[in-house]
């Protein structure tokens, strides 16, 4: 007989009756694949934070389906810290689109770190045909 707790809302775990171990979940087992940590907010994969799972996972593969790129993996380093824009930041900033809130910056529907991620992918997005733009 198999027993289901809930850990969370996107996850669970199967514990078997009679044994102390644990299936691993999903989200467990993703994790551990990729190497992709969780600080109980953000998942940390490759220098990278990503508020789903399903983000990094995403990235993750990405890195490991391109066999001219190396995946460096691993969780981001810590003790990032957001400084303002400074006002030729905010010129490329509204130039773009880019916008910052909170500490991040953000384009579309995507959270950044670095402005440096933010006006590339911006930059990317611009030389796309308008056809092929979300």
């Amino acid at each position: 007989m198999t027993k289901l707790h809930r850990q969370s809302p996107d996850d669970f775990q199967f514990a078997r009756e009679g044994t102390s171990e644990a299936a691993p979940s999903e989200r467990e087992r993703q994790m551990a694949e990729f190497r992709i940590e969780c600080d109980g907010l953000r998942f940390h994969y490759n220098g990278y934070r990503y508020d789903k799972l399903a983000d990094a996972v995403a990235y993750a593969s990405l890195m490991r389906a391109r066999p001219e790129q190396h995946d460096a993996g691993g969780p981001s380093p810590r003790g990032a810290t957001f400084t303002s824009p400074t006002d030729d930041e905010r010129t490329l900033m509204a130039s773009l689109g880019i916008g910052h809130a909170a500490g991040a910056y953000r384009f579309g529907d995507f959270r950044y770190e670095r402005l440096s991620d933010a006006v590339n992918y911006a930059k990317l997005v611009r030389q796309r045909p308008a056809d092929e733009r979300d």
